[in-house]
């Protein structure tokens, strides 16, 4: 980035931070963001405990005897059912832990 760029950027921006405050302010953009939020949690508990087993994605499929493709589209935070869920915890011998309610400030 030229130094002329880098100046008009650093004049003529907000912080991501001040950014970010503003956008959640915004009740839709709250909800979206709190969407992919849950997402994405869930997907990376199950990358983190799939990691922690020591066990490829291919190997968790064959345990949990679903598709590896399934635990890929898992862990890249698309839309799966309990069921599926169960299956995958089951063969890592974990528990389905499920919370609804207020996220404390801190994880936001």
């Amino acid at each position: 980035m030229s130094k002329d760029l880098n100046e008009f950027m650093m004049e003529n921006s907000e912080s991501l931070d001040d950014f970010f405050s503003e956008m959640m302010k915004d009740s839709s953009y709250r909800q979206a963001y709190q969407a992919e939020m849950n997402r994405l949690s869930s997907a990376a508990a199950l990358v983190e405990a799939r990691e922690a087993a020591g066990l490829s994605q291919q190997k968790l499929a064959e345990k949990a005897g679903v598709p590896k493709t399934t635990v890929s589209r898992i862990e890249r935070g698309q839309n799966t059912s309990i069921d599926t869920l169960t299956k995958l915890a089951n063969a890592l011998g974990q528990p389905i832990v499920l919370t609804i309610g207020p996220v404390a400030a801190s994880k936001q």
